[in-house]
């Protein structure tokens, strides 16, 4: 049903993506029309694309603000993530946030891009929305990925802030 849909289709073809497998089929059926999704599997097992997948049918094309909110705990992977959203070739951007660079150059992509998507550290992401560099009210989906890495690496009260800034 859901791999019909044009903007699916599309994004397999630029990924080279001939089928999906049996958690990324359940992963877009369950997406739909739900208000929390819990994907378990275990690392390579294609995660990344089980969520990307079915962010493309809740993404409006008529909205420059931030839509989604994608939190990881390390740099490496916000940028894989990035990299695969960007491979699926659809219109709309993305800001990777996370520390190790200037904070300014995310914040001139974000106010200068309008990306539907911040992909970032909880880190920097709270840095961001200290300053004011994205309106959290826009944020319709919060993706966690790698939440049990995220606690071990220390970000509890930073994801907590990050999630009660949303929930305002």
């Amino acid at each position: 049903m859901l791999q019909n849909n044009e903007i699916i289709e599309s994004a397999l073809r630029n990924l080279n993506i001939e089928a999906l497998n049996p958690m990324q089929e359940a992963s877009l059926e369950q997406a739909m029309g739900k208000k929390d999704v819990i994907l378990l599997s275990p690392t390579g097992s294609g995660k990344t694309l089980a969520y990307l997948l079915p962010l493309l049918l809740t993404l409006r094309t008529d909205d420059n603000s931030v839509q989604v909110l994608i939190l990881v705990p390390s740099r490496e992977l916000a940028l894989q993530i990035d990299t695969v959203f960007k491979s699926m070739g659809t219109s709309w951007k993305t800001c990777c946030c996370y520390g190790g660079h200037p904070i300014t150059e995310e914040k001139k992509s974000i106010v200068g891009n309008h990306p539907a998507i911040i992909i970032g550290t909880p880190g920097r992401i709270t840095d961001h929305l200290s300053k004011g560099n994205f309106n959290p009210e826009t944020i319709h989906t919060l993706i966690i990925d790698e939440f049990d890495k995220s606690l071990e690496f220390g970000f509890h009260d930073e994801m907590a802030e990050i999630v009660n800034q949303l929930l305002d």
